[in-house]
């Protein structure tokens, strides 16, 4: 217990005084944080030697997040940018999966390893981006709403390669499209209740709760609320964060909207800046250092390879030529749920030990220029 509660001072200590050293050098608190995870992690100082035990309270900042998000939409604004989120989102991650599957297939990788890591690079970091543009104050840009679109998809795109990723260590291709045809099914319900529940309840709950007029209840509430919502998403196989996404957003119609905002961000920010310590706590300095060359030539292909992709698929819906090049930099990155595939798919033995570390890898260090990146590129 004492030895425990010693952890988290000093990764209190590192993460403060790297987020004051950071600022001072005008650079974003996210690479603050990821430079205090990697501190902390077991390669340096050894603080936590299992990054995973802090996995939980890193993903529910995720969750805040993304009800965050959700509170600043509305149906009729998710409605009127289905073009965007199912044109070029499912665009996006056709190609840029089809792509990053083709190259390593062409070196000899089997198949199914060659599409799991495809999918693992297309994917792109939505808290990364959604943070940085927050601080950046252009969430609510044109902008900034074309790279959320292609997000949103992504998220729901998780789902797929979490639900193959097994059936591809069982039995090969043969029963996944059936197991992808029941989940497709199981998240056109999950998303029709939860926007029922939305719509019909939750306005109901948090009347009787300001009713109250107690500011703890109502914290409370929001936090269980948000929560449940992706607890509920989780249960069904979807992302958690999708849940979280719907509940704000059907939220966001409400009177209490801004209240519901202020409530939250306390928590938010804090269990964000965890979740970058987490992915820090990640990179394998071992394999960074054998593996040098390849990374760095990895992660520059990727995010160049990533830009074009988005650009070409944003032309596709005759988005303005520069707005798709600001998205292709904002989402160049690998994102967080890059690594829970990676991972799983280590578990199943889809992928070697080797190869998920290198994705781990690639993913820290181009979520770290990420920041860079949109404060010096077309914002």
């Amino acid at each position: 217990m004492g030895h425990g509660f010693l952890n988290i001072i000093a990764l209190m200590l590192i993460a403060v005084c790297s987020v004051a050293v950071f600022k001072r050098m005008q650079l974003p608190p996210i690479l603050a944080y990821l430079f205090a995870g990697v501190l902390a992690g077991p390669q340096l100082l050894g603080l936590y030697s299992h990054p995973q035990e802090m996995h939980l309270l890193a993903e529910v900042g995720i969750v805040f997040l993304l009800f965050s998000l959700g509170l600043e939409f509305s149906l009729p604004k998710l409605l009127a940018m289905r073009s965007l989120v199912f044109g070029v989102g499912f665009g996006q991650m056709a190609l840029t999966t089809g792509v990053f599957t083709l190259i390593p297939y062409l070196f000899g990788i089997p198949l199914s390893a060659a599409v799991i890591i495809g999918g693992a690079l297309a994917l792109s970091s939505t808290a990364i981006v959604i943070k940085q543009a927050n601080e950046m104050g252009i969430l609510n840009n044109r902008r900034t709403q074309l790279a959320i679109s292609i997000l949103l998809f992504q998220d729901l795109a998780v789902v797929p390669f979490l639900i193959a990723i097994p059936l591809l260590a069982q039995s090969g291709e043969n029963s996944i499209a059936l197991a992808l045809g029941g989940a497709l099914l199981k998240g056109i319900f999950v998303v029709a209740l939860l926007m029922s529940i939305g719509k019909w309840v939750l306005p109901w709950v948090f009347r009787e709760v300001a009713k109250t007029r107690t500011d703890e209840l109502f914290v409370l509430t929001t936090i269980l609320i948000a929560l449940l919502a992706g607890g509920l998403t989780y249960y069904f196989g979807l992302s958690m964060a999708l849940g979280a996404f719907l509940a704000g957003m059907m939220l966001g119609e409400s009177q209490y909207k801004y209240q519901l905002e202020a409530d939250i961000r306390p928590f938010r920010d804090i269990l964000m800046g965890l979740f970058f310590i987490t992915v820090g706590m990640q990179l394998d300095l071992t394999v960074l250092w054998d593996e040098l060359f390849t990374i760095v030539f990895g992660v520059i292909g990727l995010m160049a390879c990533k830009v074009v992709l988005v650009r070409i698929c944003a032309a596709m819906v005759k988005s303005d030529s520069l707005d798709a090049w600001s998205a292709g930099f904002k989402l160049c990155q690998i994102g967080e749920f890059s690594f829970v595939i990676a991972a799983l798919a280590t578990t199943h033995e889809v992928l070697s030990n080797q190869q998920s570390s290198l994705i781990v890898s690639m993913g820290v260090i181009s979520m770290a220029l990420t920041p860079w990146l949109m404060t010096n590129s077309l914002a």
